[in-house]
């Protein structure tokens, strides 16, 4: 048994209410809603069939949350402790303090809902950007060169094409994607940075870049290929 089924059996224990058909009835909310909460789903729940479950089990919301949200429960709680001193100190203003607790609570729950609705949006951008990488893969291979090629020879008519990728070097560039090295340049090998793409060689040993790399923010998203300039 999971601690959340563990705990509405025990809650439901104290409101003497017998089975989850008659939660939901009580509570006057669909089955399904009582199975999110006996799953452990309550933070996906609405803040309002939260409610009338806490009534129909004879308890606050706030008591609710702390048994299965303890987290979610801390902002409920003071809001809540807020509005219950205004009452006592003011029983005539009662109205008016359930009113201000209501708008507490529903503050609180826009803030919970925004800052989940970012998180998600952060997580779906990022993943556009890791497929759009995977396409563009064998271009960032291959392209830098081809255009080395194409500066080099005079002759060769596609310089007139480099224009025409620029709007995907600065599309790349702006999801913070950083190119590794030049074609040409050489250096000293260093297996983790570089792929050799013939023969052998050791780290230290000295290669030349035959295809750039790339980073993806702190990621290594393509390794360097380089040849050794001392082939065996």
């Amino acid at each position: 048994m999971s601690p959340s089924e563990a705990s509405l059996q025990r809650v439901m224990q104290r409101a003497n209410i017998s089975s989850q058909r008659a939660l939901a009835e009580k509570a006057n909310v669909s089955r399904w809603q009582v199975q999110q909460l006996r799953q452990g789903n309550i933070d996906a729940m609405r803040l309002s069939v939260l409610k009338k479950m806490a009534m129909a089990l004879d308890c606050s919301l706030a008591d609710l949350l702390q048994t299965f949200d303890p987290a979610r429960s801390e902002n409920v709680s003071d809001a809540e402790a807020g509005a219950s001193v205004t009452a006592e100190v003011h029983p005539e203003n009662k109205v008016t303090s359930d009113a201000t607790s209501e708008a507490a609570l529903l503050r609180q729950e826009y803030t919970r809902l925004e800052k989940r609705l970012e998180q998600q949006s952060h997580s779906l951008r990022h993943q556009f950007q890791t497929d759009a990488l995977q396409v563009l893969e064998s271009w960032l291979t291959y392209w830098p060169t081809a255009a080395k090629a194409a500066m080099e020879r005079d002759d060769f008519d596609a310089k007139k094409l480099l224009p025409l990728v620029k709007p995907v070097d600065r599309l790349v560039a702006s999801w913070g994607v950083t190119v590794m090295g030049r074609v040409g340049e050489q250096l000293a090998y260093d297996p983790q940075q570089h792929q050799l793409t013939r023969g052998t060689a050791n780290a230290g040993d000295p290669v030349r870049i035959s295809h750039v790399g790339y980073r993806h923010g702190e990621s290594l998203l393509q390794r360097v290929k380089v040849v050794p300039l001392n082939p065996d």
